[in-house]
């Protein structure tokens, strides 16, 4: 008998593919699932090890930092729901609404990833930038969350409207004064510099800017931008 013997290797579970995300793959390593988008994970299980490690836990921990008696938060993107699950356990109270483009995303993440189980938690299918320019043709108030976390990649690639000023404009349309904006960023080599110029746009609509570099060994190297609405 080897010792290797019991060592699950990772492998693909499911496979799809979609005109926004790209190729997106389900893996499963054990008992944790990773979600994979064109090559980038976008979620893991919420009760995996590395789960917090990770730049959706990272977030969570920006929020428990510097929002902590949050009750509303508006999260641009889905993946696999991680981030809104570890919301839900840090903060039962809150009430979540997602923005995710992607259809086969949204599926993939309620056939794998339990984004049902989650309490106090809706989902729209819509384009981020448009919900927040029209929010009340989806049911929402401007100036109405606590929160705002903004995690809108397509794979590894980052919508050209989410550096522009209008975008910005929107986002603090959506919260309440002093409100806390939270932004994803993936921040190896070859992106550094558009985020450096993405931080500076930051600064120019938000107050008390700052950031959180996470590194990971399961995903790549992202950046955690942080402000307050002015």
């Amino acid at each position: 008998m080897s010792v290797f013997d019991n060592i699950t290797l990772p492998k693909v579970i499911y496979t799809t593919e979609s005109k926004y995300s790209g190729i997106i793959e389900v893996w499963q390593s054990g008992n944790t699932l990773k979600l994979v988008a064109d090559g980038t994970v976008q979620s893991v299980s919420w009760d995996s090890p590395n789960a917090r490690k990770m730049f959706f836990g990272q977030m969570v921990e920006v929020l428990k930092e510097h929002e902590p008696e949050m009750t509303s938060l508006l999260v641009l993107g889905l993946g696999g729901g991680t981030m809104q699950h570890l919301v839900s356990k840090d903060f039962p109270a809150a009430h979540i609404v997602s923005v995710e483009i992607d259809q086969v995303m949204v599926d993939t993440a309620w056939k794998y990833f339990g984004i049902e189980s989650i309490p106090n938690h809706r989902v729209i299918v819509e384009d981020a930038c448009r919900v927040i320019v029209e929010p009340e043709e989806y049911d929402l108030q401007p100036h109405s969350f606590d929160a705002l976390a903004v995690d809108i990649y397509l794979g590894d690639k980052y919508p050209d409207l989410g550096n522009s000023g209008n975008f910005f404009a929107a986002l603090k349309r959506m919260l309440v004064p002093e409100g806390l904006v939270i932004f994803n960023r993936i921040y190896l080599e070859h992106h550094q510099d558009e985020v450096n110029l993405f931080m500076d746009s930051v600064d120019e609509f938000f107050s008390d800017v700052d950031s959180v570099t996470v590194a990971g060994k399961t995903n790549s190297d992202n950046i955690i931008i942080f402000a307050r609405s002015k």
